[in-house]
């Protein structure tokens, strides 16, 4: 991927709070050590495993173990263009799960449908749930959403 296509997809505010982080944890350094690049991701918001954090470094280019800013933005806008996708997915559970509970039931795929203009039997709303529940609680979660929309 090239370093223009990656600064087009992520916006002026997500490239703002990684120069946020950054500066948190760098303190004024110009080169940043890869433990104090796991500090920024977590700034961040980000919880990368330790073989996501190496290979992230990695591509980093650091030099004598350190990277600069100008590689971890680069890196890390990849990283963000990879996930919007998944931002997008989030997105969409939320609608279904307008009171935060971290699921939807029938009830709220009932108000979705109805609010699009669909009018389904008690039993249709049923199918489509059970049609994605894995775990057999009549209940969407997060993951079983995720999986879904990934199909």
């Amino acid at each position: 991927m090239s370093k223009g296509s990656a600064l087009s997809q992520v916006t002026q505010e997500r490239q703002a709070e990684l120069r946020e982080a950054w500066a948190l944890v760098a303190d004024k350094k110009t080169v940043l050590s890869s433990k104090e690049v796991y500090k920024v991701y977590r700034a961040l918001g980000f919880a990368p495993t330790e073989q996501e954090h190496s290979a992230w470094f990695k591509q980093m280019e650091p030099k004598h173990d350190k990277v600069e800013f100008s590689d971890f933005q680069r890196v890390m806008e990849e990283v963000l263009e990879a996930s919007l996708p998944n931002e997008k997915i989030d997105e969409a559970f939320e609608l279904f799960d307008w009171d935060r509970k971290q699921y939807f039931d029938a009830n709220d795929l009932q108000r979705v449908m109805k609010s699009l203009g669909e009018n389904l039997t008690k039993d249709q709303i049923k199918d489509m749930i059970l049609e994605v529940d894995t775990q057999g609680d009549l209940r969407i979660n997060r993951e079983e959403f995720q999986d879904m929309m990934a199909l």
